[in-house]
């Protein structure tokens, strides 16, 4: 993301923020920041502090490095880091061993590297401030690095309401991985200083222990973590699994009616890799409104036909990635354009668009 502050431009980009003066110049503010994994570091924004914000997403889909993390070979020491300490609950999880030739297998753990097993129950790891799945200001040097919250698995975008309250969007697992985990709902969440969130354990505020959770023919799931750093608060509101909601912008144009409510692009599935191998379950693909009064989802725009334009050959969205709302007071919606099929995460060239929805008086 890239985000226009005091006349420099921060960037956030693979590991690093980095800030564009208006010279042209370039210069780090932040690096080493844990992204080899699944997930990134995402958009910074600015707090009524004069601070950054960003958050930083996950290495793996559920606190377990597995045969769906296609970077371990290029970063096979890498995991996900706890961000305060806590005590494990010794859970193994065998997979076969893509570093010997000849059959093998590999015992992997949580907030371990793969083939690293937990040796013993209540094994207590440490915590970083630069956690997987946290949330962290900075000044805008990157000077008093801190975190925020930890527990949220790709907290994707940030955005402080007109009363100086931090939400994010927070996308769920998948089904996929050393430890799939089903039904997993996407979260708006309203950002508590000092509180964890749930991942790698819970999802809508909910155990991951709970039968809804268990994929189809799959064991039970068991907590990773021993003792919890505390009880995770539910979201704010809660999407459909695989819904993918991505950017989010609070509506201050009174002329364009749901004064004060937030609006969310929806950027859909990407089955059958996060599935668990099921077809596409036809959900985000558009763009929704919370009423932040009650926390109520509702479509706002969206394809006749409830698909992904590229599958009803009809027209319309793609895969909202950001929502925003401009100073002529209009909505400007990106869009990311056609996926090639079979090709997850390839897009045709030039088929992405800019979207701009306003009130016709």
């Amino acid at each position: 993301g890239i985000t226009y502050h005091n006349g420099d431009i921060f960037v956030s980009h693979r590991g690093k923020i980095t800030v564009i003066r208006p010279d042209g110049s370039k210069e780090d503010a932040l690096s080493g920041l844990p992204s080899f994994g699944d997930h990134q570091n995402n958009q910074v924004v600015f707090g009524a502090d004069g601070k950054m914000y960003f958050g930083q997403g996950t290495a793996t889909n559920s606190g377990v490095v597995g045969l769906d993390n296609t970077w371990i070979m290029q970063h096979p020491q890498f995991h996900d880091y706890a961000g305060t300490r806590i005590t494990l609950n010794g859970c193994n999880f065998i997979t076969d061993n893509i570093f010997t030739e000849a059959k093998d297998y590999a015992y992997t753990a949580a907030f371990s590297p793969f083939g690293e097993p937990n040796f013993y129950p209540n094994e207590e790891i440490r915590g970083y401030i630069k956690a997987s799945g946290s949330i962290l200001r900075a000044n805008p040097d990157g000077s008093a690095l801190e975190q925020v919250v930890w527990g949220l698995r790709n907290p994707f975008r940030l955005k402080f309401d007109i009363s100086n309250r931090l939400f994010s969007t927070n996308l769920g697992a998948d089904v996929r991985g050393s430890r799939p985990i089903a039904n997993c709902v996407d979260e708006f969440q309203m950002i508590q200083s000092g509180i964890w969130y749930g991942w790698p354990d819970y999802n809508g505020g909910l155990p991951v222990t709970l039968p809804e959770f268990t994929p189809e023919g799959g064991p039970p799931l068991t907590l990773l973590i021993n003792t919890l750093p505390n009880i995770p608060p539910k979201p704010f509101a809660v999407f459909q699994p695989h819904s993918t909601i991505m950017g989010f912008d609070f509506n201050y144009n009174p002329d364009f009616d749901n004064y004060g409510d937030a609006y969310v692009a929806e950027f859909g599935s990407e089955a059958p890799f996060t599935t668990g191998g099921k077809p596409d379950p036809n959900v985000g693909h558009k763009v929704t409104r919370i009423d932040m009064t009650s926390g109520t989802v509702s479509d706002f725009a969206v394809n006749k036909s409830g698909l992904a334009a590229f599958e009803s050959g009809s027209g319309g969205f793609e895969r909202p990635s950001d929502v925003v709302f401009g100073p002529d007071g209009a909505m400007y919606v990106l869009d990311f354009g056609v996926s090639k099929p079979g090709e997850p995460g390839q897009y045709y060239k030039g088929s992405g668009v800019i979207w701009r929805i306003a009130r016709i008086s």
